[in-house]
């Protein structure tokens, strides 16, 4: 059956038009402004009024997978029945394609061990390709540098085709995300409850097995690089780290630490992708590089929502109201920029005659966006029940901890 969607502004991918039209169906996207004046009784149509559609969003790092299926430490619930409650969250937050971020380190710490994580991603696989799934759902597997086990385990991954999107990752204390070991200890200690002397064994662990580690991942990036998989750095702080990986095939920097890391993948090439936690909240979790001061120095093309789903659906707005910018720009960092990250094999991101209908509508009146429908490969997938804002009830713009610090 065809949609019409018509008659209110539409965001390609590229371009926001303040009025237009998109017809598709489910072989994909038929047609944007089509000259129809009255269309076929056997369609459905749609009349926008002030509802913005845009291609369904597409996310290439998030860890959200791994808080369903362990809420609480030591707290496990069934993988299957995590993926199908995440998969409903991503449709409500208008996420078309979903990268789950899966952890491969010799640590048995939560999941986040090789023979757990490779287990998740086979059922992830069985997941997508099941009709419990209403959005896409791909693979990001991170690899922790010096971990043998996880290297022979993802080597494995590749040989059987589940890899879609891969990074590489160096947790060890004194540089990257953890630039001291207290830090490091913080996270460790909160996260999964460890005692001091269990954190510094950890920590002399990963530095024992860095060097090493470092050595030998040329051959393990390059297989990566050679399956045209993109390949991805995690949390760089120096230009000096950026020139590494860029010299291993990475075409991207995730969650650079710092200014200078991002302006040297950029001069490398590379794209930049920040987290929209760090942007709808104003503040980096780890007091690192501020999401919204690498935009307003332009050198941000992808926006990742990192461990929280429906952030990356607010980002693009927040970052219009609090530093500027067209929205069409912001909108182009969840939508077409990690679409080109991800590259032709999955087409997304973007909505032109002859590629796949994802397609998300938004409602904007009120203090957040919402979505109201979402086709993903032109199958309606959801819809809300909820009432519509009215006009003047909110603004777009959140209030961020500096104001609420400033008005207590």
């Amino acid at each position: 059956m065809k949609t019409l969607l018509y008659d209110g502004p539409i965001f390609d991918g590229r371009h926001l038009s303040p009025r237009g039209a998109i017809l598709f169906d489910e072989k994909g996207i038929l047609a944007l402004d089509p000259p129809v004046k009255c269309p076929d009784p056997s369609w459905t149509t749609v009349r926008l009024d002030d509802a913005l559609v845009v291609p369904a969003l597409v996310d290439l790092h998030c860890d959200a997978l791994e808080k369903c299926i362990e809420m609480r430490p030591g707290v496990h619930f069934d993988a299957e029945f995590a993926l199908q409650a995440l998969d409903r969250r991503l449709a409500a937050a208008g996420i078309g394609t979903f990268c789950h971020a899966v952890s491969l380190a010799d640590s048995d710490l939560g999941l986040r061990s090789p023979d757990r994580a490779a287990e998740l991603i086979r059922t992830i696989r069985r997941f997508a390709r099941s009709e419990a799934a209403t959005v896409r759902h791909l693979v990001h597997a991170r690899y922790e540098v010096g971990s043998r086990r996880g290297a022979r385990v993802l080597l494995e991954l590749l040989d059987e085709d589940l890899v879609d999107v891969a990074s590489i990752m160096d947790h060890t204390p004194g540089q990257g995300q953890f630039r001291s070991f207290e830090a490091y200890e913080r996270y460790y200690s909160g996260t999964y409850n460890l005692t001091r002397e269990e954190v510094q064994t950890m920590a002399r662990e990963k530095r024992e097995l860095r060097s090493e580690g470092w050595r030998e991942i040329r051959r393990l990036t390059q297989r990566i690089v050679d399956q045209g998989i993109p390949l991805l750095s995690h949390d760089d702080d120096t230009a000096e780290k950026v020139r590494l990986v860029a010299g291993l095939g990475a075409c991207g920097c995730e969650f650079p630490v710092t200014l200078e890391a991002a302006r040297e993948a950029k001069a490398r090439s590379m794209a930049v992708l920040v987290g929209a936690p760090n942007v709808v909240r104003g503040i980096s979790s780890n007091g690192h590089l501020s999401a919204r001061s690498a935009v307003a120095a332009g050198v941000v093309d992808a926006l990742v929502s990192d461990y929280y789903p429906e952030c990356l659906l607010q980002a693009p707005f927040v970052l219009t109201a609090c530093t500027g910018g067209s929205l069409a720009a912001h909108l182009t960092k969840a939508t077409e920029g990690p679409a080109k990250i991800l590259g032709t094999r999955h087409p997304c991101g973007r909505l032109s005659p002859g590629r796949p209908a994802d397609v998300a509508v938004l409602q904007m009146e009120g203090p957040w966006v919402r979505v109201s429908q979402l086709w993903i490969g032109g199958r309606k997938v959801y819809a809300s029940g909820g009432p519509a804002w009215k006009r003047g009830e909110g603004s777009l713009r959140p209030v961020t901890p500096m104001e609420k610090t400033a008005s207590a």
